[in-house]
């Protein structure tokens, strides 16, 4: 979804990036400069490959989860099969990340894992033990959030995922949960 596809009538800022920068999802070079536009933290978790949910609980020193709020098949054909997601990323009771992507699967062993044993497609990587390959293509910014688009890539498993954070994602305070009569008691942590 572009900022278009929102109304919104500022361009974004966006910034194409090399191929790798380079750490153990990648090649030999470890080098990236985004825009100055971003903060030091907003460029961690911009090149991050597949850790912002640690990033996140370890900077706020709360428990991280995720809500998905899909996950369908929309195609199938002879070569692949093809799944939409959409997850929040949840700190602090808040929203932290919104993540939609889509994922390709070739492999008839990977699909059978996701349909018929129930793993889920972001374990799918962890549980069959695959190091994919990380491409971030692009990040930029809006008037309120800032988002990079990136693949994770092996063999049967294709994964094209654009990730949008508010802007004050390092500025989260803690919301406590509203606890229904009878319903339980809910601990939120202290900030």
């Amino acid at each position: 979804m572009t900022l278009e596809d929102k109304g919104s009538p500022v361009e974004a800022q966006v910034q194409n990036v090399p191929l790798h920068f380079g750490d153990i999802m990648s090649s030999r070079e470890t080098t990236l400069r985004l825009p100055s536009t971003f903060s030091p933290m907003e460029r961690v978790l911009l090149t991050a490959n597949g850790n912002v949910q640690r990033i996140l609980s370890a900077f706020y020193n709360s428990t991280v989860s995720v809500e998905i709020l899909k996950n369908v098949k929309t195609s199938q054909t002879e070569e692949a099969t093809t799944f939409e997601r959409e997850v929040n990323i949840i700190c602090l009771n808040q929203v932290c990340c919104n993540a939609r992507s889509t994922v390709v699967i070739s492999d008839p062993n990977y699909l059978k894992l996701l349909l018929e044993q129930q793993v889920g497609i972001g374990q799918l990587f962890r549980y069959l033990s695959i190091l994919p390959e990380f491409e971030l293509i692009q990040v930029g910014r809006s008037p309120e959030t800032f988002w990079r688009e990136y693949e994770l890539r092996s063999a049967g498993v294709l994964c094209r995922i654009r990730e949008e954070f508010p802007d004050k994602v390092f500025a989260l305070q803690a919301v406590a949960e509203t606890v229904q009569p009878n319903v339980g008691v809910v601990e939120t942590p202290d900030s």
